[in-house]
């Protein structure tokens, strides 16, 4: 049994030697073909703001669905384009319901809005077994915060500090490609964005139209298989640059399917 085993290890990692890039077979059909995928899946997400208090009522943990549009192009120097919206399978879970009026018992919202996550990368180096492209992302923000406090008589309101609202920013970006086998391809893609502009704030926020405007980053990592399906992880993070210090994480698995369209 033992031989075997080192057999089949032995036939994998030879393929794997023959593998090329540029051939990977996607459901029997040229993955990088300048082809438009449709990918959906099953997610379960861990959202959190750490520096709230109390810290437990700024988390959330659900199970919900994603997607993602992807056209693919492996030429040197050509355009590969990459489209999320996180918001779509959030807003069933109660974080951003009504991105104009978050309900004001206390908690926080962190995620896309109307025009979500788009990628633009260039091929700069496509190797046998590896590729690597850059460019810019054009990427929105949902965020609010409410908190409850009380005044110098002991009654509770509801705050909302800055910075809030629906924010529209631009930032660098990468992809890079890593063939494993003729089975199985590691997708990587890691997103910056400065915010440039506070399109809406909320109605009930705090004013503070001179606070410095949050960034974000986004990482993640796909496994791709030949047969359809995959597997993954995101990380999308909030640098709050205010003195309120909210930073938060969102910490994403995925499984799901791309459909060729």
């Amino acid at each position: 049994m033992r031989f075997f085993g080192l057999c089949l290890l032995a036939g994998l990692f030879h393929l794997s030697l023959k593998a090329q890039l540029s051939t990977f077979q996607y459901l029997e059909e040229d993955y990088y073909a300048d082809e438009l995928y449709l990918g959906l899946s099953t997610r379960h997400v861990n959202l959190e703001f750490p520096n709230a208090l109390p810290a437990e009522n700024h988390r959330m943990s659900a199970w919900t669905g994603d997607f993602l549009l992807y056209r693919t192009n492996l030429e040197p120097g050509g355009m590969r384009y990459l489209f999320r919206n996180k918001i779509l399978g959030e807003i069933f879970y109660g974080f951003g319901e009504d991105f104009t009026d978050i309900a004001r018992a206390e908690g926080s919202t962190f995620s896309h809005f109307l025009i979500g996550a788009h990628d633009f990368n260039w091929n700069l180096w496509v190797r046998d077994r590896w590729a690597l492209a850059m460019g810019f992302n054009l990427t929105d923000l949902a965020l609010g915060s409410t908190f409850i406090v009380k005044d110098s008589l002991g009654y509770e309101h509801p705050f909302t500090p800055a910075p809030h609202g629906w924010y529209v920013g631009l930032g660098p970006a990468l992809m890079a490609d890593y063939l494993i086998s003729d089975f199985f391809l590691l997708e990587l893609q890691a997103d910056y964005t400065f915010h440039l502009k506070n399109l809406v704030p909320l109605s009930y926020g705090e004013k503070a139209p001179d606070i410095a405007m949050p960034h974000q980053y986004f990482l993640s990592a796909h496994l791709l298989t030949s047969w359809g399906l995959y597997t993954g992880i995101e990380a999308s993070f909030l640098n709050d640059r205010s003195a309120y210090n909210g930073d938060a994480r969102k910490l994403e698995w995925h499984f799901g399917f791309r459909l060729m369209l």
